[in-house]
């Protein structure tokens, strides 16, 4: 299987006795200690996407863009933009609802190199993962949520391409994607009044983009476990609730007393 635009790909060098280093191979030698620090800093981050795969919507397709996966401790790369057009072309049927998945991985040895690959693919059943789900209707590629509102419209109105289960590296569990966090700051801004921790929030948010689970779970104050689309669906009704602390109530000075002056001379009992 030959490198597409739909493949993610890694690659190592092996070595044989008695064979020439190529080109290729010294190039992957060179990039080996650079790469071994950066998954050192990985470590500790949950499998997802580690970067890039931005969702772009034009006038008929929508296109994800290259990004790095960070999986079983090794990266992925996705060097060119995927449209969503190509991926359904002659494999989706009208009304029925798909996944965008990646396949298991394949290899291809060539040059002392091996190039593993895996496949994007849109699949009719759900699997442990997935990078977007959207039905497919009269040809159309589905909307991309531009809002908060359209992020909850999403998890039931299935010509939106809800992004609730794609996995995002983060510490401890992988978080949402950072075009839903994009969302839900607009949200906190449009907010009147916002608490303590959502002021928080939407500082991070400027800062990194992203929040972890445990901000999530602990801003509504859901358990362990609450799946994905259920944990934005409590998200939707923390920002529906109103800050708690009462009010400052502005006081206006009152205009001092006059007081009658006290002698010093002792009256009469």
């Amino acid at each position: 299987m030959e490198s597409g635009e739909d493949m993610f790909e890694t690659k190592d060098t092996v070595f044989a006795s008695g064979r020439i280093l190529t080109q290729e191979m010294l190039n992957l030698l060179y990039d080996w200690p650079r790469q071994t620090m950066v998954q050192l800093s990985c470590h500790g981050l949950a499998e997802g996407v580690l970067c890039g795969m931005e969702y772009e919507a034009a006038s008929d397709d929508l296109f994800i863009q290259p990004g790095i996966l960070w999986q079983q401790g090794e990266f992925w790369f996705l060097r060119q933009k995927l449209s969503l057009k190509e991926l359904c072309r002659e494999r989706c049927q009208e009304g029925q609802r798909y996944f965008l998945q990646l396949l298991p991985e394949t290899k291809a040895i060539q040059g002392n190199v091996t190039t593993r690959l895996m496949e994007m693919r849109v699949e009719e059943a759900k699997g442990k993962e997935d990078f977007g789900s959207f039905c497919y209707h009269a040809g159309m590629v589905p909307s991309l949520p531009s809002s908060w509102e359209e992020v909850i419209e999403s998890l039931h109105n299935i010509f939106y391409l809800n992004l609730s289960q794609l996995p995002w590296a983060a510490p401890e569990k992988a978080t949402f994607h950072p075009l839903i966090f994009s969302c839900l700051a607009q949200a906190l801004e449009k907010k009147s009044r916002r608490s303590a921790l959502e002021s928080a929030m939407l500082v991070q948010l400027y800062e990194k983009g992203t929040l972890t689970m445990k901000t999530l779970r602990l801003y509504t104050g859901d358990s362990c476990g609450v799946s994905r689309e259920d944990l934005l669906k409590h998200i939707d009704q923390a920002l529906q609730r109103e800050d708690e602390v009462a009010p400052r109530t502005v006081t206006t000075p009152e205009a001092p007393q006059k007081t009658k002056r006290i002698s010093n001379q002792r009256g009469m009992i």
